[in-house]
């Protein structure tokens, strides 16, 4: 596993006890770290050196037990084996300081300071027993440099960045560890040690010093306990290794003041100056435990711990029933309990006081946390209330948790309405399905966002495109708490897409017309140009009679007007479509322009009949008699083409609604439903694939449209395929008093 951490290994040894750095972080500190695992030489390191300070504690312990040597030999052992165990305590520390940077540098400065100025004090110790051969005076200058090494470890202690930064709570630290020591020695001497001093020979300032091992002890042990409160998880095994070492000093020191108070501490010593040994050994192993690698920042301190706060109140109850056993057993409390009594109680005021400083500054703190957080978010309800894209809170099972007002307005209700409801009310039914698969890889993790555009149904029941976007919001574990959707209107967009596809299928559809009309009008005008070359060479080469070459001659003319209707087709509908075209309009007689187009088709074919039944009653209209009678001959042009098995063609006239109607009905082929639709467009020819190739250029029905919508009429066509077609165009009627 991962797990994040700062800049280095905090774990501290410590002498007379120290306390280690880091610790498990509280509910309100926050923490980066990164944890990489101890590498296996580095544990071998530490069973190679554990091994040997195992070894060491042992033989040590059996010396001193059964006096190998005589006493001599044993005192030897004794004073020497604890200089030499607390002298690599200081060189592991100073090691440890080496490696290290920033608070944590000088904590272990501090911690080896104070291991060397134990071993000073007991390489002093030796000089006089060991190389003099004489009792060391008590007090000496040996309890210079044990004692100099108390306030060097509480300095230490506090130097750790795992130990409180606040200077009220590192005061607050302070006092609480000597609230404890003073009330735990208060106890002790209620429950006995004062007899032992009292028939103790040892001056007052030595029965002080005496004293002062045994609370420097307390006080290191309360510091560390309190500072300890952030210790991380990685750094557990180097806190046992401190925890032990000084466990094991505290009971070597209380022994020795004991002892030293009722004067049976001797030359020789005791077994439990073991404890020193031991302690002293344990702490070189500290800065040796392999511990992670670890980089850890704490933006936060948190609050104390109930344990934390309790245990002055614990130490002074304690003190407090210490003191009801005295009075219960007649007894009077003397100088030196009545000093430790009021020192507790100063101590335990001046603890609260700063107890209540840091509370209100914790509580000043909060409040500046909470007002700032409130702002914050404060401000993002307005940002999401006033963004201009919808934005939604969606469950995991698809429903709308919350939206704001832009998202309403998108959809067209009220935001109260759309909390609640499931994201398919406002999809259509075949959409709803794809929008759950673009959903589908924020359920399984495989990604954090997903987009996509969407038809959504207003409430009006108009419909919308969506441009969204959704975002997983995770729990502590793997499974999405909640979507946070945000979505944009897209129908303009969307509507510009469309409109670019149509307009592109328009165009390429026109391309292709372009590309047909020109190999249609080329292939038409080569086979006329092939009939008036040929016929033309054939007049010019042969010897023909008179019959022959005007025959030949008529076909030539006809070759050559069907180039020049072509010809006049296209320039016709440009100059339309260009608006250069004008007409004269004027009043007409409409019956007699279509009498006078019927006699031309007649005569243009025998196989069909051409009729005509047309109202006598028709008023005039406004026209261009030019151009309408182009329509005319076109039309009854395409309906003879269009029923080559010949058959009746009836033109019908009659008005209404102030237009005039005409009416050309064919018995040919008639025009399929798919094609009606194009049949007035440009280039737009329909030709049976099964009949006969049908001569034309695709552009007479287009230039009939355009003439007669000209003329502010409109033409359409009926038809059934086999049954022929039937075209009707109208014109207006001519105003009276009008012209």
């Amino acid at each position: 596993m991962a797990w994040q951490t700062s800049p280095a290994d905090l774990q501290a040894p410590r002498l007379n006890t120290f306390p280690t750095p880091g610790g498990p972080a509280s509910a309100s500190t926050s923490v980066r770290s990164t944890w990489h695992g101890a590498p296996t030489q580095e544990w071998r390191r530490f069973a190679i050196a554990a091994s040997l300070a195992f070894v060491a504690s042992v033989a040590f312990l059996i010396w001193t037990k059964y006096r190998i040597g005589g006493d001599k030999p044993t005192i030897a052992v004794d004073d020497i084996g604890e200089g030499v165990a607390s002298g690599i305590a200081a060189i592991s520390l100073a090691w440890a300081a080496a490696r290290s940077s920033g608070r944590l540098r000088m904590a272990w400065i501090l911690l080896a300071a104070s291991a060397a100025s134990w071993t000073i004090g007991e390489v002093i110790w030796s000089w006089y027993e060991v190389f003099q051969g004489v009792s060391v005076p008590f007090p000496s200058a040996a309890d210079i440099g044990y004692l100099l090494a108390i306030p060097l470890a509480i300095a230490g202690v506090l130097s750790f960045p795992s130990s409180p930064s606040r200077i009220a709570t590192r005061g607050e630290a302070v006092l609480a560890g000597a609230i404890v020591a003073l009330s735990l020695l208060f106890v002790a001497w209620a429950l006995g040690l004062r007899s032992v001093y009292d028939q103790s020979q040892q001056p007052v300032p030595a029965t002080m010093i005496g004293l002062a091992y045994p609370v420097g002890d307390i006080v290191i042990i309360t510091v560390l306990i309190i500072a300890l409160r952030r210790t991380s998880p990685a750094q557990v095994g180097r806190m046992l290794l401190l925890i032990g070492g000084l466990a094991s000093n505290a009971v070597a020191d209380s022994a020795f003041t004991y002892l030293t108070a009722n004067g049976t501490y001797q030359a020789i010593g005791s077994i439990l100056d073991a404890g020193w040994v031991i302690g002293y050994l344990l702490i070189a192993l500290a800065p040796l435990w392999p511990a992670p690698v670890t980089e850890k920042t704490v933006e936060d301190e948190g609050p104390i711990q109930l344990w934390q706060m309790a245990l002055p109140w614990m130490a002074v109850l304690a003190a407090a029933l210490a003191a009801i056993s005295i009075a219960l057993r007649n007894q009077v409390m003397d100088q030196f309990e009545t000093v430790l009594a009021g020192s507790i109680g100063v101590l335990f005021v001046c603890n609260q006081i700063l107890t209540h400083r840091d509370s209100l500054d914790l509580l000043r703190a909060s409040h500046r946390a909470e007002t700032q957080l409130q702002a914050r978010t404060t401000l993002l309800n307005q940002v999401i209330v006033q963004a201009p894209l919808g934005i939604a809170r969606v469950s995991s099972d698809m429903k709308i948790i919350d939206a704001n007002p832009r998202l309403g307005s998108l959809l067209q209700t009220k935001t109260s309405e759309i909390i609640g409801q499931p994201v398919g009310k406002f999809l259509p039914a075949d959409e709803v399905e794809r929008v759950i698969q673009a959903f589908h890889p924020l359920w399984t993790g495989a990604a954090d966002t997903v987009e996509s555009d969407s038809h959504a149904v207003r409430a009006d029941g108009s419909n919308v495109w969506l441009h969204w976007s959704a975002t997983s919001i995770k729990k502590q574990g793997d499974a999405p708490d909640f979507f946070l959707a945000m979505f944009e209107d897209a129908t303009a967009q969307h509507t510009a897409q469309e409109a670019a596809m149509a307009n592109l299928a328009g165009l390429e559809r026109l391309s292709q017309l372009k590309s047909e009309f020109v190999s249609l009008v080329s292939h038409e005008f080569r086979t006329a140009l092939v009939g008036i070359q040929g016929f033309s060479e054939m007049i010019r080469d042969q010897d023909l009679a008179p019959g022959e070459a005007k025959a030949f001659a008529g076909d030539i003319n006809n070759d050559a007007l069907r180039l020049n209707r072509m010809i006049t087709e296209m320039l016709d509908l440009d100059r339309i479509e260009a608006g250069r075209l004008t007409l004269n309009i004027v009043a007409l007689d409409l019956n007699s322009l279509l009498e006078d187009a019927s006699v031309r088709a007649r005569a243009s074919s025998a196989k069909h009949t051409i009729v005509t039944r047309l109202d006598p009653a028709l008023p005039a209209v406004k026209g261009d008699s030019d151009r309408l009678f182009q329509v005319v001959s076109n039309l009854l042009s395409n309906a003879v083409k269009y029923s080559p098995g010949g058959g009746e063609i009836a033109v019908t006239s009659h008005a209404q609604d102030g237009l005039v109607q005409v009416d050309i009905r064919d018995h040919g082929m008639g025009i399929p439903p798919e094609f009606v639709k194009k049949l007035f467009g440009r280039y737009e020819r329909f030709e049976d694939k099964n009949k006969a190739k049908i001569i034309g250029t695709g552009l007479g029905l287009a230039i009939t449209r355009q003439i007669v919508e000209m003329h502010g009429g409109k033409i359409w066509v009926d038809s059934t395929v086999g049954s022929g077609s039937e075209f009707h165009f109208t014109v207006p009627v001519q105003t009276p008093g009008v012209t």
